[in-house]
């Protein structure tokens, strides 16, 4: 009997490899505005929390929520092609990205660039766990997600080498279309995705789900109209329909109206919070919507609201919708307390990641061919401590249940440590080491948390746990990290101070650990009888 293509060890760890350099894709167009930061601020004429909000928010609110009924679709549709179409979408508009000429213009890029990403994580999670087993699944996991740093490393070296050089080439305005380097950047960095949309599409095969572990799952049907249908569940009123007809008794609609109302006023407090705080100057209006100034504080805070509303709403959606499936991670508090973690360590580090080239800039005097040394230690550290972080952990893991958690407690702690001395030392030197050490134990709770949250769950829903673990590191950390850095650097006027105050968050995030390390034995060793329980049926 021959080898089926897809169970071939060379051709497994050829996807596993292709899916990561699109993983490192999805990382270079999403940070590279990291390194170019300084350049788009003086030309744009931003502040640091719109700096933030360009990193984090204008991204995390849409990839966040636009990964739940992308993580549907890859659920029941070809993963294959969920991947490709919002790898050639991301990459257009990255590139799309060089001709923004204001900060909303380059803000809808960001947009667009959240929603074609999305796609990312949930298909390519999905497909990895059809390509290797239980046993390597971590490991697996950890290679791939060395892919986020390869791709930070990459984006900075390739973005200040870039700048770099065209400034040094075309002095004077002879740039060609009048380009600035970090629009070219943009187009650099953009193009060669859609290339890379080909190698996807034409060389990557499509597993059977569940039949590596010996349960293949059958095709869903109307995966298209369960995609609309998760979308539909997010935003108001149309929310407000999907959950009647979900079923929804009278109650849940009152909870759901109350959580609407909750967020309305939530946002128009923080706004007024924070909007006293900052000086007249860091209050600039970017638009005019019926009449009424919108800044950056607005919508911020309108963008979270939103987040928050979509978020429980849906939640809401899946228990009606699929009760196994929110047994099985809302219901379940060692997945919750995981992911939760995840989101809050992620808060730190993007916040960090966000401003590392500004605060470099203006303390340790960096350049942008300095962009190097800095892509160098991303891709370095944090490829091998995310690689590591797998291998540990899954080596941890046949000492102890909760091993894979132990390793990420330990790590996010190191991490922490190495931060402080990172932006408290006078030293160039110390700073770059104090980098790579920070890098490379941060990475080492990713791979950690991601297969702790997939063992928790049926193969069926691999997609879906994987959009809820990515909805807190994202929503939690991307959506709030550099914004809220930002804005401490506006309102104080120093940008260390803010930087470090994010890592305030470290004992909270070793406390959710420890807890879900507590808790994940009873919850894997009851998954099968939880699910049958929720009305699973037993064949699955």
């Amino acid at each position: 009997m021959t080898t089926a293509p897809t169970s071939r060890p060379i051709y497994r760890f050829y996807v596993l490899g292709l899916l990561t350099l699109v993983y490192a894709f999805n990382f270079i167009d999403r940070q590279i505005v990291t390194i170019l930061a300084p350049y788009i601020k003086a030309d744009l004429h931003l502040s640091d929390a719109q700096l933030g909000m360009l990193f984090g928010t204008a991204f995390a609110l849409f990839y966040a929520l636009f990964g739940l009924p992308l993580a549907k679709l890859a659920d029941g549709w070809h993963r294959v092609g969920t991947l490709g179409i919002g790898l050639a979408l991301w990459s257009t508009l990255t590139a799309a990205s060089a001709g923004a000429a204001s900060f909303g213009q380059l803000a809808l890029a960001r947009i667009g660039v959240g929603i074609g990403e999305a796609s990312a994580a949930p298909a390519a999670f999905s497909l990895i766990q059809d390509y290797f087993g239980r046993r390597r699944r971590a490991t697996a996991l950890a290679i791939y997600s060395s892919g986020i740093y390869l791709g930070a490393g990459a984006s900075v070296m390739a973005g200040g080498s870039i700048v770099a050089a065209w400034d040094a080439t075309f002095a004077n305005d002879t740039a060609p279309l009048g380009l600035a380097g970090w629009q070219a950047a943009y187009l650099a960095a953009g193009l060669p995705g859609l290339a890379l949309t080909l190698l996807v599409l034409f060389t990557i095969r499509e597993p059977v789900r569940g039949a590596i572990e010996g349960r293949p799952q059958p095709p869903q049907s109307s995966p298209f109209r369960a995609a609309a249908a998760e979308l539909e569940t997010l935003f108001p009123p149309f929310s407000l329909w999907a959950l009647r007809h979900l079923g929804a008794d009278a109650a849940t609609i009152r909870r759901n109206l109350f959580l609407l109302a909750t967020c309305i006023a939530g946002a128009v407090l923080l706004v007024a919070i924070t909007d006293s705080l900052l000086a007249p100057a860091k209050r600039a209006v970017i638009t005019h919507i019926f009449g009424v100034g919108l800044t950056t504080n607005m919508a911020q805070w309108i963008a979270i609201a939103v987040g928050v509303y979509a978020t429980g709403s849906w939640m809401q959606a899946v228990r009606l919708r699929d009760p196994v499936a929110a047994k099985l991670t809302l219901g379940t508090p060692s997945f919750v307390a995981a992911a939760v973690a995840g989101g809050l360590i992620s808060l730190s580090s993007y916040g960090l990641a966000a401003f590392l080239f500004l605060f470099g800039t203006i303390h340790h005097g960096l350049t942008a061919s300095d962009g190097v040394t800095l892509g160098a230690i991303a891709a370095v550290a944090g490829g091998l401590g995310t690689l590591l972080g797998g291998i540990l952990s899954d080596a941890a893991r046949q000492f102890h249940p909760a091993g894979r958690l132990h390793v990420a407690s330990a790590a996010a702690l190191l991490s922490a440590l190495a931060s402080v001395w990172q932006y408290t030392t006078p030293s160039l030197y110390g700073f770059y080491g104090a980098n790579f050490v920070g890098t490379f134990f941060l990475t080492m709770w990713l791979a950690p948390v991601a297969a702790t949250c997939q063992d928790q769950v049926l193969p069926r829903m691999r997609g879906t746990a994987t959009a809820l673990q990515f909805l807190a590191t994202n929503l939690i950390g991307l959506g709030l990290g550099p914004y809220l850095v930002g804005l401490i650097s506006d309102i104080t006027g120093d940008l260390r101070t803010a930087m470090l105050s994010v890592l305030l968050l470290t004992p909270i995030v070793l406390l959710l650990l420890q807890y879900a390390a507590r808790h994940l034995q009873t919850a894997e060793a009851t998954l099968a009888d939880r699910a049958l329980a929720a009305g699973d049926p037993p064949s699955c």
